[in-house]
């Protein structure tokens, strides 16, 4: 209920027409749903200029926006959420873990489309999925991936490319985690969260032909070693 009446407050902001607000720097804290614990390594990004960070490990983020701007919030067990910006400062963004549960039916992706995916005329014909609650049961309600909020066929197939990406970043952040790059980097503690942050690789590269995972941790530790003391930390995070 809470993550669809984002989405009304979303598709009421596109239907509103353009506003033009002073760049600045949103910022605030990334909270897990209910228990108000800080959430690390959120990929946070400004859907409408480009613009990404990852939270701190105790939550916290700063990130280039301006009132208007749409937020993207995603972390590998929780839930997405995007957020309109409304204020700049003390934002306070909770995220709900995913409950992931053994089916005792196999049914393919494309079963699960047909029986679940519709398309509707109201929504220019984008996706609708009816929405289950916890317990996998129908609860009245619909999601919509809000391809409408932008025109024309070039955007669309960008949106649809941003959302492939996304599936990547999941498979980025599972396996950039001190467990794993720890077997590679001698670097523990803080230094090590200090190194996950700098040195997590973006989209491209993870996906570039010539990506091996050794050798970038080796290059990447390389460069890490060779950076002054000062620079071995990522930006401060904006109060």
């Amino acid at each position: 209920m809470y993550t669809r009446l984002r989405y009304l407050l979303l598709f009421s902001f596109c239907l509103s027409g353009p506003m033009v607000f002073a760049q600045g720097t949103f910022n605030g804290r990334v909270f897990e749903y209910k228990t108000r614990i800080g959430l690390g390594n959120i990929w946070i990004e400004n859907l409408s200029n480009k613009q990404n960070t990852l939270s701190d490990k105790t939550g916290k983020f700063a990130l280039p926006a301006k009132n208007g701007d749409l937020v993207l919030f995603k972390g590998f067990s929780y839930q997405n959420d995007t957020v309109l910006v409304t204020s700049l400062n003390g934002a306070e963004i909770f995220l709900a873990p995913q409950n992931i549960e053994l089916s005792q039916v196999n049914i393919s992706t494309t079963e699960l489309d047909k029986q679940l995916r519709k398309y509707d005329r109201q929504f220019r014909n984008q996706a609708v999925v009816y929405h289950r609650d916890s317990k996998g049961n129908y609860d009245g309600g619909v999601s919509i991936r809000l391809h409408y909020w932008k025109k024309g066929e070039h955007d669309k197939q960008k949106l649809e490319k941003k959302l492939r990406d996304f599936d990547t970043m999941d498979q980025i952040h599972e396996l950039f985690i001190p467990q794993t790059v720890g077997k590679y980097v001698p670097l523990i503690g803080d230094e090590m969260d200090n190194f996950i942050s700098l040195y997590t690789p973006s989209v491209k590269v993870f996906t570039s032909k010539d990506f091996n995972l050794v050798a970038y941790l080796s290059d990447s530790y390389k460069k890490y070693q060779a950076l002054p003391e000062e620079q071995r930390k990522p930006r401060p995070i904006v109060n």
